[in-house]
């Protein structure tokens, strides 16, 4: 009974996403693009990769 609950819920968030792509797209790359700035950051800060 549980994995059909997972699925409904797996269904109803595909068709809240199908709705709002360009939202969560959005979401996404914006979530992507912090994510890469903070390991950039952190790896500048540690100091193991300093090209500069």
């Amino acid at each position: 009974m549980s994995w059909k609950l997972y699925l409904l819920l797996a269904l109803a968030l595909l068709v809240m996403m199908a709705f709002k792509l360009t939202k969560v797209l959005a979401m996404i790359v914006i979530l992507s693009v912090v994510i890469v700035f903070v390991v950039a950051y952190f790896s500048k800060k540690g100091g193991k990769r300093d090209k500069t």
